[in-house]
């Protein structure tokens, strides 16, 4: 049996390769043809990607670098709200969102880069994924809500779609459909469980920064004593405050450098839906992070850490 499946593997891998060399030599003879051929997608309308950095840097010992080499992906982070119009809809992406592509194996990255000509569906797709949702724009270009697609074989026809009207090449689309009907139900169920709620629309980065550094220098400096002093004065409940904890207290920076800015939802009658805001000591990214989170945070944008959750 395993000799029947080590021959199996080796006449694709060898098939594959015989491929790719005719297909090499035939470039040679075409290569002015094919970089001359217009685009049906000006550069201006493409997304405006940041690509998160890989953790390898700070790893204990060779294996752990070995292992994130190997099966860690990069991720990238939206930087300016993406729409894109699909059949008189036209779809956004919030600023701040991040993905890691098309989802394609390592070992096939060769033949097909996740960030290649299944880009644009990837991000769209990851996206209904995540939150079961996604913004369209109305006849304002206000963004709305919107769950019309709400199960998993509407998101994955919605990216063989989009692929199509993209790239033009059904075959290549249908193909990583039926990819997505075979593996992509473990991150359907991931993301069903964890039960996310959707982020407010941004059109940049910058707007969420803007916001967050105008309040931190209303109550950074001073951190415990100058809330304790506010809410003492009876201010606004929007105020971030301390947790009873030690890793909740405002300013307490865990060993990633990563350090507690505060809460606003102590009061919720669910205690592990408690979150708090953070701020990275290394890349100055603000986002939120789970109670039970905090002791061992990594900050989602430089550090390969978990997604930020609404604070």
């Amino acid at each position: 049996m395993f000799d029947l499946l080590v021959n199996f593997f080796g006449t694709i891998v060898t098939c594959i390769f015989v491929v790719y060399l005719v297909l090499l030599a035939l470039l040679q003879g075409k290569n002015k043809e094919l970089t001359t051929a217009n685009t049906l997608i000006n550069m201006a309308d493409m997304p405006v990607l940041r690509p998160i950095p890989i953790s390898t840097a700070n790893q204990n010992g060779l294996l752990n670098k070995i292992l994130i080499l190997v099966f860690q992906v990069r991720r990238w982070r939206v930087e300016e709200a993406f729409i894109f119009e699909y059949k008189g809809k036209k779809y956004a992406v919030h600023a701040g969102f991040e993905f890691n592509g098309a989802s394609i194996p390592k070992p096939l990255w060769g033949l097909l880069s996740p960030v290649g000509l299944l880009l644009i569906p990837g991000l769209i797709h990851d996206y209904g994924y995540r939150y079961n949702g996604i913004y369209i724009l109305d006849e304002n270009n206000k963004p709305e809500w919107d769950e019309t697609i709400s199960v998993q074989s509407g998101w994955d026809e919605l990216f063989k779609g989009i692929g199509n009207d993209i790239n033009q090449i059904p075959m290549l689309n249908e193909l990583a459909k039926f990819g997505l009907w075979l593996g992509g139900f473990k991150a359907w169920r991931a993301w069903r469980d964890k039960k996310e709620d959707k982020v407010p629309f941004k059109w940049t980065v910058d707007d969420e920064k803007r916001a967050n550094n105008k309040h931190q220098e209303q109550v950074s400096e001073g951190n415990v004593d100058d809330i304790d002093n506010a809410n003492k004065k009876g201010c606004s409940n929007e105020l971030f405050v301390s947790g009873t904890t030690k890793t909740t207290q405002i300013g307490y920076e865990n060993s990633n450098k990563q350090k507690v800015l505060g809460s606003r939802n102590l009061d919720a009658t669910d205690k592990k839906r408690v979150t708090y805001k953070m701020a990275c000591g290394h890349c100055d990214e603000v986002y939120g992070a789970k109670t039970a989170e905090i002791h061992r945070r990594k900050c989602p944008a430089c550090q390969e850490g978990k997604p930020s959750v609404n604070w």
